[in-house]
């Protein structure tokens, strides 16, 4: 089985932070390239981790329309299926925003899954954990093989199984020295990694 990680893997939200940046008056300066890195940095210049904990909230919440699907991974989860690996996604999004609209944001995003046509039921099981170590331990039990996720952080999760290897999806390059396991810069890479070739 692969696991998937779904926000900022499967999930692309700069347009999403754009729009919450831009509604709580907290983008980059001009010329500064628009991304969640340089909105993050930007929002807790301004008002600290409150402000961008309001910020996260928007752009998964409500602000999640606006988001999009990273280019190649409906390409990387039909090519799994074709060879019939087994897909999940699994996810540490908590339910609610720490601060702001009490949206919920796993609906939020179930939704968005179902108008991007990812909703696969059994073939493509989404689960939803309330922390990391909680998914760490999910991706155990499940005997994944494989975890692609953007955070370095899951990895180094104690309890990360040694039988799973995990590959650090960084389509914006922001882990360039990472060398603690496999990289990809994109999901056709990602298939290059993990997925064996049609014999």
């Amino acid at each position: 089985m692969i696991a998937l990680d779904l926000d900022n893997t499967i999930i692309c939200y700069d347009e999403s932070f754009r729009g919450a940046a831009a509604k709580l008056d907290c983008l980059p300066a001009d010329g500064i390239s628009l991304n969640k890195a340089s909105i993050k940095t930007a929002a807790i210049e301004k008002g600290g981790n409150d402000l961008w904990t309001r910020l996260q909230g928007l752009a998964y919440g409500d602000g999640i329309q606006a988001a999009r699907l990273f280019d190649g991974c409906k390409r990387f989860i039909n090519r799994a299926l074709d060879r019939k690996i087994k897909l999940a996604i699994i996810s540490h999004k908590t339910e609610f925003p720490a601060i702001g609209p009490k949206v919920n944001l796993r609906m939020a995003a179930i939704n968005w899954l179902g108008n991007n046509q990812l909703s696969f039921g059994p073939l493509l099981p989404l689960m939803f954990c309330d922390s990391r170590e909680e998914k760490v331990e999910r991706v155990r039990t499940l005997g994944c093989q494989v975890l692609i996720d953007d955070l370095p952080e899951v990895f180094q999760c104690p309890g990360f199984p040694k039988t799973t290897r995990f590959v650090l999806f960084d389509p914006t390059g922001s882990h360039p020295e990472w060398a603690t396991s496999p990289r990809a810069t994109s999901w056709d890479e990602a298939g290059d990694l993990v997925i064996p070739p049609r014999k």
